[in-house]
Protein backbone atom coordinates (compact mmCIF):
# COMPACT_ATOMS: atom_id res chain seq x y z
CA UNK A 1 0.00 0.00 0.00
CA UNK A 2 0.83 3.53 -1.01
CA UNK A 3 1.73 5.92 1.67
CA UNK A 4 0.64 9.44 1.11
CA UNK A 5 2.50 12.24 3.50
CA UNK A 6 -0.17 13.99 4.87
CA UNK A 7 0.61 17.66 5.25
CA UNK A 8 0.21 18.59 8.69
CA UNK A 9 0.45 21.47 11.38
CA UNK A 10 3.43 21.18 13.98
CA UNK A 11 7.48 21.41 14.26
CA UNK A 12 8.78 20.15 11.51
CA UNK A 13 7.72 16.76 11.00
CA UNK A 14 6.02 15.01 7.85
CA UNK A 15 4.51 11.79 8.94
CA UNK A 16 3.01 9.22 6.61
CA UNK A 17 1.02 6.66 8.35
CA UNK A 18 1.98 5.23 11.00
CA UNK A 19 3.49 2.34 10.15
CA UNK A 20 6.27 4.62 8.68
CA UNK A 21 9.16 6.45 10.19
CA UNK A 22 8.54 9.65 10.07
CA UNK A 23 10.07 12.20 7.97
CA UNK A 24 11.24 15.64 8.68
CA UNK A 25 10.30 18.28 5.70
CA UNK A 26 13.63 19.63 5.70
CA UNK A 27 15.22 15.83 4.62
CA UNK A 28 12.12 15.18 2.35
CA UNK A 29 12.78 18.42 0.54
CA UNK A 30 16.93 17.26 0.31
CA UNK A 31 16.10 14.30 -0.75
CA UNK A 32 13.94 15.08 -3.74
CA UNK A 33 16.28 17.55 -4.58
CA UNK A 34 19.51 15.51 -4.80
CA UNK A 35 21.28 16.69 -1.64
CA UNK A 36 23.05 14.46 0.53
CA UNK A 37 21.37 13.43 3.99
CA UNK A 38 22.92 12.52 7.03
CA UNK A 39 23.76 9.02 7.93
CA UNK A 40 21.38 8.56 10.31
CA UNK A 41 17.75 10.04 8.15
CA UNK A 42 15.39 7.31 7.26
CA UNK A 43 16.05 8.11 3.58
CA UNK A 44 19.58 8.25 3.55
CA UNK A 45 19.99 4.56 2.57
CA UNK A 46 17.80 5.05 -0.91
CA UNK A 47 20.33 7.55 -1.62
CA UNK A 48 22.66 4.76 -2.28
CA UNK A 49 21.58 3.37 -5.34
CA UNK A 50 22.94 4.01 -8.95
CA UNK A 51 19.94 5.93 -9.79
CA UNK A 52 19.63 8.06 -7.14
CA UNK A 53 23.17 9.19 -7.44
CA UNK A 54 22.49 10.18 -11.17
CA UNK A 55 19.42 12.37 -10.15
CA UNK A 56 21.66 14.01 -7.83
CA UNK A 57 24.04 14.79 -10.51
CA UNK A 58 21.25 16.03 -12.78
CA UNK A 59 19.66 18.22 -10.14
CA UNK A 60 23.16 19.52 -9.26
CA UNK A 61 23.97 20.29 -12.71
CA UNK A 62 20.24 22.20 -13.19
CA UNK A 63 21.09 24.13 -9.87
CA UNK A 64 23.90 25.35 -11.02
CA UNK A 65 22.93 26.35 -14.55
CA UNK A 66 20.12 28.44 -12.79
CA UNK A 67 22.06 29.89 -9.84
CA UNK A 68 24.71 31.67 -12.71
CA UNK A 69 22.60 32.52 -14.93
CA UNK A 70 19.25 33.63 -12.84
CA UNK A 71 19.05 33.34 -8.98
CA UNK A 72 22.57 34.94 -8.03
CA UNK A 73 22.22 37.76 -10.51
CA UNK A 74 18.65 38.52 -9.63
CA UNK A 75 19.32 38.91 -6.02
CA UNK A 76 22.21 41.11 -6.74
CA UNK A 77 20.83 43.32 -9.29
CA UNK A 78 18.00 43.58 -5.99
CA UNK A 79 20.14 44.59 -3.70
CA UNK A 80 21.74 47.05 -6.43
CA UNK A 81 18.50 48.14 -7.67
CA UNK A 82 15.46 47.28 -6.43
CA UNK A 83 16.05 47.66 -3.06
CA UNK A 84 17.06 51.34 -3.20
CA UNK A 85 13.78 52.15 -5.02
CA UNK A 86 11.02 50.49 -2.93
CA UNK A 87 13.13 49.39 0.07
CA UNK A 88 12.98 45.79 0.82
CA UNK A 89 9.66 44.07 0.27
CA UNK A 90 8.10 42.46 3.24
CA UNK A 91 5.28 40.36 1.21
CA UNK A 92 5.04 39.28 -2.24
CA UNK A 93 1.59 38.45 -3.67
CA UNK A 94 2.98 36.38 -7.49
CA UNK A 95 -0.33 35.55 -9.12
CA UNK A 96 -0.21 33.38 -12.53
CA UNK A 97 3.67 32.27 -11.03
CA UNK A 98 2.20 28.29 -9.76
CA UNK A 99 5.09 27.12 -8.08
CA UNK A 100 7.53 29.49 -9.31
CA UNK A 101 9.03 30.42 -5.46
CA UNK A 102 12.53 30.67 -6.78
CA UNK A 103 12.25 33.54 -8.83
CA UNK A 104 10.11 35.55 -5.80
CA UNK A 105 12.86 34.37 -3.32
CA UNK A 106 15.92 35.44 -5.73
CA UNK A 107 14.12 39.24 -6.62
CA UNK A 108 12.51 39.81 -2.41
CA UNK A 109 15.01 37.39 -0.49
CA UNK A 110 13.85 39.10 2.93
CA UNK A 111 10.37 38.73 2.61
CA UNK A 112 8.29 37.39 5.41
CA UNK A 113 5.20 36.26 3.18
CA UNK A 114 5.18 35.01 -0.85
CA UNK A 115 1.51 34.58 -1.59
CA UNK A 116 1.38 32.33 -5.14
CA UNK A 117 -1.27 31.45 -7.20
CA UNK A 118 -1.86 29.33 -10.04
CA UNK A 119 -4.39 26.92 -10.92
CA UNK A 120 -1.63 23.71 -10.70
CA UNK A 121 -3.04 21.60 -8.01
CA UNK A 122 -1.73 22.01 -4.43
CA UNK A 123 -0.79 18.13 -5.09
CA UNK A 124 0.44 14.73 -2.70
CA UNK A 125 3.82 13.07 -2.18
CA UNK A 126 3.61 9.48 -1.47
CA UNK A 127 5.91 8.45 1.06
CA UNK A 128 9.64 7.72 -0.71
CA UNK A 129 10.22 4.72 2.17
CA UNK A 130 6.26 2.70 0.35
CA UNK A 131 7.81 2.66 -3.14
CA UNK A 132 9.85 0.56 -4.90
CA UNK A 133 12.86 1.84 -6.33
CA UNK A 134 11.33 1.84 -10.00
CA UNK A 135 8.94 3.64 -8.84
CA UNK A 136 10.95 6.14 -6.81
CA UNK A 137 13.45 7.35 -9.71
CA UNK A 138 10.91 7.26 -12.36
CA UNK A 139 8.90 9.94 -10.04
CA UNK A 140 12.17 11.49 -9.80
CA UNK A 141 12.75 11.95 -13.24
CA UNK A 142 9.29 13.44 -13.67
CA UNK A 143 9.74 16.02 -11.21
CA UNK A 144 12.87 16.69 -12.55
CA UNK A 145 11.39 17.19 -15.73
CA UNK A 146 8.78 19.24 -14.50
CA UNK A 147 11.42 21.92 -13.18
CA UNK A 148 13.67 21.79 -16.19
CA UNK A 149 11.80 24.40 -17.78
CA UNK A 150 11.96 27.24 -15.37
CA UNK A 151 16.05 26.42 -14.60
CA UNK A 152 16.70 26.72 -17.82
CA UNK A 153 13.74 29.30 -19.33
CA UNK A 154 12.89 31.07 -16.51
CA UNK A 155 9.11 29.71 -16.78
CA UNK A 156 7.02 27.16 -16.59
CA UNK A 157 4.59 25.59 -18.85
CA UNK A 158 1.85 25.00 -17.37
CA UNK A 159 0.23 22.31 -19.47
CA UNK A 160 3.53 20.34 -19.77
CA UNK A 161 3.74 20.63 -16.04
CA UNK A 162 0.47 19.02 -15.05
CA UNK A 163 0.74 16.71 -17.89
CA UNK A 164 3.97 15.33 -16.54
CA UNK A 165 3.41 15.40 -13.28
CA UNK A 166 0.05 13.47 -13.40
CA UNK A 167 1.85 10.09 -13.59
CA UNK A 168 4.29 10.89 -11.08
CA UNK A 169 3.81 9.75 -7.24
CA UNK A 170 5.35 13.62 -6.42
CA UNK A 171 2.49 15.71 -7.84
CA UNK A 172 1.26 19.27 -7.76
CA UNK A 173 3.31 21.73 -6.62
CA UNK A 174 4.06 20.94 -2.96
CA UNK A 175 7.25 19.02 -4.28
CA UNK A 176 9.06 21.55 -6.47
CA UNK A 177 8.94 23.65 -3.36
CA UNK A 178 10.19 21.61 -1.40
CA UNK A 179 13.03 21.38 -4.57
CA UNK A 180 13.81 24.73 -4.60
CA UNK A 181 13.79 25.15 -0.74
CA UNK A 182 15.86 23.05 -0.45
CA UNK A 183 18.37 24.54 -3.03
CA UNK A 184 18.50 27.47 -1.09
CA UNK A 185 19.80 25.77 1.99
CA UNK A 186 16.76 26.95 3.92
CA UNK A 187 15.51 24.94 6.68
CA UNK A 188 11.36 23.76 6.56
CA UNK A 189 9.43 24.16 10.32
CA UNK A 190 6.41 23.43 8.74
CA UNK A 191 3.80 22.53 6.42
CA UNK A 192 0.53 22.47 6.55
CA UNK A 193 -2.68 22.07 3.47
CA UNK A 194 -5.27 24.25 4.44
CA UNK A 195 -8.60 25.35 2.89
CA UNK A 196 -9.44 29.03 1.63
CA UNK A 197 -13.35 29.44 2.50
CA UNK A 198 -15.35 31.34 0.67
CA UNK A 199 -15.35 34.25 3.82
CA UNK A 200 -11.91 34.39 2.63
CA UNK A 201 -9.98 32.56 5.66
CA UNK A 202 -8.35 29.80 5.70
CA UNK A 203 -8.73 26.63 7.59
CA UNK A 204 -6.90 23.61 8.13
CA UNK A 205 -7.40 20.47 6.30
CA UNK A 206 -8.93 19.70 3.27
CA UNK A 207 -12.89 20.91 2.37
CA UNK A 208 -13.95 19.78 -1.08
CA UNK A 209 -16.17 23.02 -0.36
CA UNK A 210 -13.19 25.26 -0.58
CA UNK A 211 -10.12 26.21 -2.42
CA UNK A 212 -7.30 24.22 -2.03
CA UNK A 213 -4.46 25.90 -0.22
CA UNK A 214 -0.90 24.97 1.14
CA UNK A 215 1.30 26.82 3.23
CA UNK A 216 5.44 26.46 3.90
CA UNK A 217 6.97 27.96 7.22
CA UNK A 218 10.98 28.16 6.51
CA UNK A 219 13.98 29.49 8.10
CA UNK A 220 17.01 31.15 5.96
CA UNK A 221 19.24 30.09 8.19
CA UNK A 222 18.94 28.40 11.59
CA UNK A 223 18.99 31.59 13.51
CA UNK A 224 17.25 33.69 10.63
CA UNK A 225 13.05 34.45 11.64
CA UNK A 226 10.52 33.01 9.62
CA UNK A 227 9.04 33.04 6.54
CA UNK A 228 5.84 31.78 4.63
CA UNK A 229 4.80 30.56 1.37
CA UNK A 230 1.13 30.19 0.95
CA UNK A 231 0.22 28.84 -2.66
CA UNK A 232 -3.72 29.32 -3.34
CA UNK A 233 -4.93 27.51 -6.10
CA UNK A 234 -7.44 29.23 -7.83
CA UNK A 235 -8.96 30.80 -11.16
CA UNK A 236 -8.95 34.39 -11.07
CA UNK A 237 -10.52 35.13 -14.55
CA UNK A 238 -13.45 37.34 -13.85
CA UNK A 239 -16.66 34.82 -13.63
CA UNK A 240 -15.11 32.62 -10.84
CA UNK A 241 -14.18 35.92 -8.74
CA UNK A 242 -17.96 37.32 -9.34
CA UNK A 243 -18.79 34.45 -7.81
CA UNK A 244 -16.62 33.70 -5.17
CA UNK A 245 -13.85 36.36 -4.27
CA UNK A 246 -12.24 34.63 -1.27
CA UNK A 247 -8.99 34.76 -2.86
CA UNK A 248 -8.95 38.51 -3.32
CA UNK A 249 -10.73 38.68 -0.13
CA UNK A 250 -7.73 36.79 1.89
CA UNK A 251 -5.06 38.71 0.15
CA UNK A 252 -6.29 42.07 1.47
CA UNK A 253 -6.59 40.67 4.78
CA UNK A 254 -3.07 40.92 4.26
CA UNK A 255 -2.55 44.40 3.74
CA UNK A 256 -0.41 46.07 1.08
CA UNK A 257 2.13 44.00 -0.74
CA UNK A 258 4.73 44.05 -3.59
CA UNK A 259 3.52 42.55 -6.71
CA UNK A 260 5.05 40.45 -9.20
CA UNK A 261 4.16 39.09 -12.56
CA UNK A 262 6.36 37.12 -14.74
CA UNK A 263 4.96 35.08 -17.96
CA UNK A 264 1.30 35.76 -17.32
CA UNK A 265 0.37 34.64 -20.29
CA UNK A 266 -0.75 38.41 -21.18
CA UNK A 267 -3.98 37.66 -19.01
CA UNK A 268 -3.77 41.09 -17.16
CA UNK A 269 -4.11 42.43 -20.57
CA UNK A 270 -7.73 40.72 -21.42
CA UNK A 271 -10.67 41.90 -20.42
CA UNK A 272 -11.55 39.14 -18.55
CA UNK A 273 -8.98 39.53 -15.94
CA UNK A 274 -9.91 43.19 -15.21
CA UNK A 275 -11.14 42.25 -11.30
CA UNK A 276 -7.28 40.70 -10.57
CA UNK A 277 -5.58 43.39 -12.46
CA UNK A 278 -7.32 45.86 -10.61
CA UNK A 279 -7.10 44.46 -7.23
CA UNK A 280 -3.03 44.67 -7.91
CA UNK A 281 -3.38 48.05 -8.90
CA UNK A 282 -4.99 49.06 -5.87
CA UNK A 283 -3.48 46.79 -3.61
CA UNK A 284 0.28 47.31 -4.60
CA UNK A 285 3.04 49.36 -3.14
CA UNK A 286 4.91 48.43 -6.03
CA UNK A 287 4.90 45.71 -8.96
CA UNK A 288 7.45 44.45 -10.93
CA UNK A 289 6.45 42.68 -14.09
CA UNK A 290 7.36 41.61 -17.52
CA UNK A 291 5.45 42.95 -20.33
CA UNK A 292 3.07 40.10 -20.11
CA UNK A 293 1.93 41.65 -16.91
CA UNK A 294 -0.56 44.69 -16.76
CA UNK A 295 0.13 46.86 -19.69
CA UNK A 296 1.75 50.02 -19.94
CA UNK A 297 -1.37 52.20 -20.93
CA UNK A 298 -2.86 51.05 -17.90
CA UNK A 299 -0.37 51.83 -15.87
CA UNK A 300 0.20 55.51 -17.81
CA UNK A 301 -3.84 55.91 -17.72
CA UNK A 302 -3.71 55.66 -13.81
CA UNK A 303 -0.50 57.84 -13.41
CA UNK A 304 1.83 55.38 -12.07
CA UNK A 305 5.63 55.88 -12.56
CA UNK A 306 7.72 52.87 -14.37
CA UNK A 307 10.81 52.78 -14.72
CA UNK A 308 12.64 50.60 -17.51
CA UNK A 309 14.96 47.39 -17.32
CA UNK A 310 16.43 45.21 -20.27
CA UNK A 311 14.79 45.71 -23.52
CA UNK A 312 11.49 45.18 -26.02
CA UNK A 313 11.28 43.63 -29.01
CA UNK A 314 8.22 41.85 -29.46
CA UNK A 315 6.07 39.37 -28.13
CA UNK A 316 6.63 35.78 -28.91
CA UNK A 317 4.62 34.83 -31.91
CA UNK A 318 1.50 33.25 -30.34
CA UNK A 319 1.41 36.17 -27.46
CA UNK A 320 1.63 38.87 -30.98
CA UNK A 321 -1.50 40.12 -30.44
CA UNK A 322 -0.32 41.90 -27.47
CA UNK A 323 2.49 44.60 -29.28
CA UNK A 324 2.66 47.45 -27.11
CA UNK A 325 4.52 49.91 -29.29
CA UNK A 326 4.35 52.46 -26.49
CA UNK A 327 6.37 50.15 -25.06
CA UNK A 328 9.08 49.80 -27.76
CA UNK A 329 9.01 53.53 -28.31
CA UNK A 330 10.52 53.60 -24.64
CA UNK A 331 13.15 51.25 -25.42
CA UNK A 332 14.05 53.22 -28.73
CA UNK A 333 14.70 56.63 -26.93
CA UNK A 334 17.17 54.60 -24.54
CA UNK A 335 15.38 54.72 -21.89
CA UNK A 336 15.74 51.25 -20.28
CA UNK A 337 18.24 50.60 -17.15
CA UNK A 338 20.32 47.12 -18.28
CA UNK A 339 19.23 43.77 -17.16
CA UNK A 340 22.03 41.16 -16.31
CA UNK A 341 19.65 38.49 -16.48
CA UNK A 342 16.98 36.96 -18.96
CA UNK A 343 13.58 37.35 -17.39
CA UNK A 344 9.70 35.31 -18.67
CA UNK A 345 9.22 34.75 -22.04
CA UNK A 346 12.19 36.25 -23.63
CA UNK A 347 14.54 34.47 -21.65
CA UNK A 348 17.52 35.37 -23.61
CA UNK A 349 20.06 37.85 -21.62
CA UNK A 350 20.06 41.13 -23.58
CA UNK A 351 16.30 40.38 -24.68
CA UNK A 352 14.31 40.56 -21.66
CA UNK A 353 11.76 43.13 -20.52
CA UNK A 354 11.56 44.09 -16.90
CA UNK A 355 9.48 47.52 -15.56
CA UNK A 356 9.07 48.52 -11.90
CA UNK A 357 6.10 50.29 -11.15
CA UNK A 358 5.32 52.53 -8.60
CA UNK A 359 1.89 53.92 -7.57
CA UNK A 360 1.08 57.96 -7.66
CA UNK A 361 1.91 59.16 -4.29
CA UNK A 362 4.96 56.80 -3.52
CA UNK A 363 7.98 58.31 -5.62
CA UNK A 364 10.86 55.85 -5.20
CA UNK A 365 13.33 55.85 -2.47
CA UNK A 366 16.23 56.95 -4.45
CA UNK A 367 15.31 58.49 -7.87
CA UNK A 368 17.29 56.66 -11.15
CA UNK A 369 20.03 58.56 -12.71
CA UNK A 370 19.64 58.52 -16.56
CA UNK A 371 20.83 56.05 -18.88
CA UNK A 372 23.92 56.72 -20.19
CA UNK A 373 23.81 58.17 -23.88
CA UNK A 374 23.73 56.02 -26.58
CA UNK A 375 27.23 56.10 -28.01
CA UNK A 376 28.02 58.50 -31.28
CA UNK A 377 28.74 56.54 -34.58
Amino acid sequence: MRHPIPLLAGLALLASMATAPALAPTELAAFLAGRQLPPGSPLAPLQQSREYQQHAREYAAQWFRYNEKYFSPMREWSSTELVPRIGPAQRVTYLFGGPDLISAMALFPSAELYTLGGLEPVGRLTNPLSLTPEEIHASLAVLRKSTEVIMNFSHFITKDMKTDLASSHFQGVFPIMLVFLSFTDAHIDLVERLTLQRDGTLAPGEDAKGQAALRIVFRRSPMSPPSEVVYLQSNVADGPLKENSAILDWMASRGPSTGYLKAASYLPHEGGFSRVRDFLLDHSSAILQDDSGIPLSVFRARDWQVIYFGSYTTPLEIFSKYDQPALRMVYEEGRGFPLPFGFGYRWQRGESTLLLAIPPGAAPRALPAPPPPLLQQ
